[in-house]
């Protein structure tokens, strides 16, 4: 069954809840593939390697996210990011990270639309991920 994403995801970014300022949050994990071809093989074969994960954010800017992201984004320093998804019925699924970093920050504008801002977080290491219901 399908879930609307408002209301069901938070964010949160050193201790700050930056969901307010979100229209969009996308985490992905990515595994590196070992090549592990040898002159035994009919077809070529792939070990699992070292994940990596972001999240990839993006809304309306306000100076008050600024004030939290901006600032790092400049000098960027290790923080803590938390983010958490829940379905219809309650039951929800987070993911946690005690070192995360802004690795891209981009604000744009035009003439006849909003300023917006999508920041990318490098997340590093092994999230913890615990569940629970609502």
């Amino acid at each position: 069954m399908a879930v609307r994403g408002s209301g069901n995801v938070v964010v949160t970014y050193n201790s700050n809840n930056i969901t307010a300022y979100l229209n969009t949050a996308e985490l992905a994990a990515t595994v590196d593939e070992l090549e592990a071809t040898d002159l035994a093989s009919t077809v070529a074969e792939y070990s699992p390697s070292l994940a990596q994960y972001n999240l990839t954010i993006g809304g309306d800017w306000a100076k008050a996210l600024d004030d939290i992201l901006g600032v790092d984004a400049l000098a960027p320093v290790v923080r803590s990011c938390v983010i958490k998804f829940t379905d219809e019925t309650g039951a929800w699924a987070q993911y946690a990270w005690t070192t995360a970093f802004i690795s891209g920050y981009s604000i744009s504008a035009s003439a006849t639309g909003k300023i917006e801002h999508s920041p990318t977080l490098r997340l590093s290491g092994t999230p913890t991920r615990t569940t629970g219901t609502s």
